[in-house]
């Protein structure tokens, strides 16, 4: 059993340096970017849509590579999913999150073992947008730009768009708009969303089973 775990341990840390090594070239160019153009994530954004297209698990396993240095922080044991695109570099991925297909994630605090259902969108906060002097809606202001806080077992399901808060432990349900911050344990659901009810279970249950549903999908 032992053994078996250290086998384990040590695909994973190979797949974490292969991936890693391999994304240089792109991670690089990022960082580049940051250093000498730190207000621009041309390049970024570039990378980003070019490694969501990576299929199966060894595009997973290079997307997680490109992102563990072209994030601010991107933890090693994490799921990222098939055409997921990371919209800004501004982005803390903590261990045993998932993520799953064709999810976009603005400028965010993932915390540990919380799900981010496919589809799902996080934006970055509510008032990038404004009318100007036309009236005309004018481009994203980065200025005022929020940094979203996904807690730590938290779900996010399929579709859901997120530009609040939400607590440790609790859900925002399929296709629902959060637009005020959620507290821990509660679910929501609906447009604008609304509390449905309060998870019963303690929030270490909760915790400890998105931790196991994240390493599961992990190699």
């Amino acid at each position: 059993m032992k053994a078996g775990r250290f086998l384990h341990r040590a695909l994973k840390v190979t797949f974490d340096a292969v991936g890693i090594a391999l994304m240089s070239p792109l991670s690089g160019c990022c960082a580049l970017e940051r250093r000498f153009a730190p207000s621009s994530e041309r390049v970024f954004n570039t990378c980003a849509q070019a490694v969501a297209l990576l299929p199966g698990l060894p595009g997973m396993i290079l997307r997680r590579g490109f992102y563990r240095l072209a994030l601010d922080s991107c933890a090693r044991d994490c799921f990222l999913g098939f055409g997921l695109i990371f919209t800004h570099r501004a982005v803390v991925v903590e261990r045993d999150v998932y993520i799953g297909p064709y999810a976009l994630i603005a400028s965010s605090v993932l915390r540990e073992g919380c799900l981010i259902g496919s589809r799902a969108s996080i934006l970055s906060g509510g008032s990038l947008h404004s009318p100007g002097p036309s009236g005309r809606w004018l481009p994203a202001d980065m200025t005022k730009m929020v940094q979203i806080e996904i807690g730590a077992g938290a779900w996010v399901g399929e579709g859901a768009i997120i530009i609040a808060n939400l607590g440790a432990g609790a859900m925002a349900a399929a296709g629902s708009v959060v637009a005020a911050a959620v507290p821990p344990g509660v679910v929501v659901g609906g447009n604008p969303a609304r509390m449905i009810r309060r998870v019963e279970r303690p929030l270490a249950r909760v915790e400890s089973e998105a931790r196991h549903a994240a390493l599961v999908s992990v190699p």
